[in-house]
């Protein structure tokens, strides 16, 4: 849809500045106006064309993957832990993740 309608206006446009051009003869009595109508409408319609086919950035649409949960590797084992009451040690089972 987006190529149909820049060529459609392309070919409006190259129809419009074949229209608007002037001789050399009508230039020379001082119609000059129609020359530069030409040249503003070519102007015009070649940054209208550009504008078309120009790229659009994508603002606030950029896509950030999902994040992803990995679970450590965790396991069951006894280590010998300090009392607090009688400063010893005794064995206590316990869970160690990395």
């Amino acid at each position: 849809m987006k190529k149909v309608l820049a060529m459609t206006l392309a070919a409006a446009l190259v129809a419009g500045a074949t229209l608007s051009t002037t001789g050399d003869a009508e230039a020379r009595r001082g119609r000059n106006g129609a020359a530069v109508a030409g040249a503003a409408a070519g102007l015009v319609g070649g940054l209208l064309l550009g504008g078309a086919l120009a790229q659009r950035p994508a603002y606030g649409y950029e896509v950030e993957p999902e994040p992803v949960y990995v679970e450590p590797a965790c396991y069951w084992t006894r280590q010998q832990v300090r009392n607090t009451y009688d400063y010893g040690y005794h064995w206590e089972r316990v869970r160690v993740c990395d």
